[in-house]
């Protein structure tokens, strides 16, 4: 088959590595959350057997509710430790949690501080139900500062909740207590193991989707699906099949790796450190990219895909670990989320491959897309195996510092 002889204007190809450019900064950008001045929280997670949980609050507030004058700029968890009976005496007070009439007792567990730029947060730990059946659902009475501050506002973030399908969640927020409304009731009822595992799908979906870092390493293998190296150089196929036994032979070869490194970490039989598996992950794109523009592994690319495939089942499996889905359910946490994940990449397959499989008759494919598109994410690749192999601070923080700073 001939190539179409179709090449864009200089405008078209400068306004294509712009593109590229823009694209790699939004790849390695993240979001940030933050807690709000006049507000404490309570932190809830909640299990078949127990319910464990999280007061937050600022320093300034937890000074102004119980009048310690604590030092804001010179805090400590041992200065802390020392008013900690005081601290757990006035929670105890303002807080009371009830199944219906019976009233149950908060357990302190911890204590932790954290620094966010409206202020120094202190962390107190604690259990209301240990080893005992959770009810369908419990009374809580909150009037942490109420008497001190009326405008205060007390907000109750469910955290984690298996059968709800709720998982490290931050911000969406189940009641908000004010002094005319710091009694409410807490439902857990409602909930099946159906709505739990549909949730881990849905996380399993979503990662690949926000993991930029698999999906490049997927593209970068799809990039060559449609075309065959002939001395060195790339020619378009002649026709379909070759090309989706190809497509199907990656797949399925990365499933098989990562199925199996997921469940052997998730069951806790052997795991890598996160930073030397991510390094690894981001080294798997940079490997993938350079082989399409030299030719290094030729027909043995499935040992490659195997290999790193490996590594990326370890990525998965940290995700799982710090959203804390695999604190029960295990089977169904494990093959929802592996679900999610096929159901994602192909998805993203669907999308790529027919777009590739159309223009790769035409020049621009194998000389601007091919070799540029590889050329950017052995770049970005470099950029994400740097920050993630030997710097403490990531390279998103660095770019947004510098932006912040030139705004300023």
């Amino acid at each position: 088959m001939n190539i179409v002889e179709f090449q864009p204007p200089h405008r078209a190809r400068s306004i294509l590595l712009i593109f590229m450019a823009v694209l790699a900064t939004v790849f390695i950008w993240s979001p940030l959350y933050a807690h709000k001045i006049g507000q404490s929280y309570i932190y809830l997670r909640v299990y078949e057997n127990s319910i464990t949980g999280l007061f937050d609050i600022t320093l300034r507030d937890l000074n102004k509710a119980m009048d310690l004058n604590l030092p804001d700029d010179q805090i400590t968890v041992a200065n802390l430790s020392d008013r900690i009976d005081e601290i757990h005496t006035y929670y105890q007070e303002k807080v009371q949690f009830f199944d219906g009439e019976k009233r149950l007792p908060i357990r302190f567990t911890g204590l932790d501080k954290r620094k966010l730029k409206i202020g120094q947060y202190v962390l107190l730990k604690f259990s209301i139900i240990e080893d005992a059946l959770t009810p369908e659902a419990i009374n809580i009475d909150y009037n942490v500062l109420f008497d001190k501050d009326p405008d205060h506002l007390g907000l109750l973030v469910i955290e984690h909740f298996w059968k709800a399908g709720i998982f490290k969640n931050e911000s969406q927020v189940s009641l908000i207590f004010s002094p005319s409304e710091h009694r409410q009731q807490l439902s857990f009822s409602g909930y099946t193991k159906f709505q739990g595992f549909s949730a881990v799908v849905k996380l399993g979906i979503k990662h690949i989707w926000k993991g930029i870092d698999h999906i490049l390493f997927l593209i970068a293998l799809i990039i060559p699906s449609a075309m065959i190296r002939r001395k060195n150089n790339w020619e378009p196929v002649t026709e379909f099949r070759p090309a989706i036994i190809y497509v199907v032979k990656i797949v399925t070869l990365f499933t098989i790796a990562h199925s199996v490194t997921l469940s052997i970490a998730a069951l806790g039989i052997f795991d890598l450190p996160n930073r030397l598996v991510e390094s690894i992950i981001a080294l798997s794109i940079a490997v993938a990219a350079l082989d399409i523009i030299f030719p290094i592994f030729k027909r043995k690319i499935g040992w490659v895909v195997f290999i790193f495939g490996l590594f990326h089942g370890f990525g998965f499996a940290s995700v799982l670990l710090r959203l804390g889905v695999l604190g029960e359910h295990m089977a169904l946490s494990l093959f929802g989320f592996n679900f999610g994940v096929e159901v994602g990449q192909v998805v993203v397959i669907c999308i790529i491959f027919p777009v590739i499989y159309f223009i790769r008759r035409y020049a621009f494919y194998p000389k601007i897309i091919m070799r540029y598109g590889a050329a950017t994410m052995i770049l970005l690749a470099a950029f994400w195996f740097v920050e993630r192999a030997f710097l403490n601070i990531s390279f998103a923080r660095l770019l947004k510092r510098s932006i912040k700073t030139i705004i300023q």
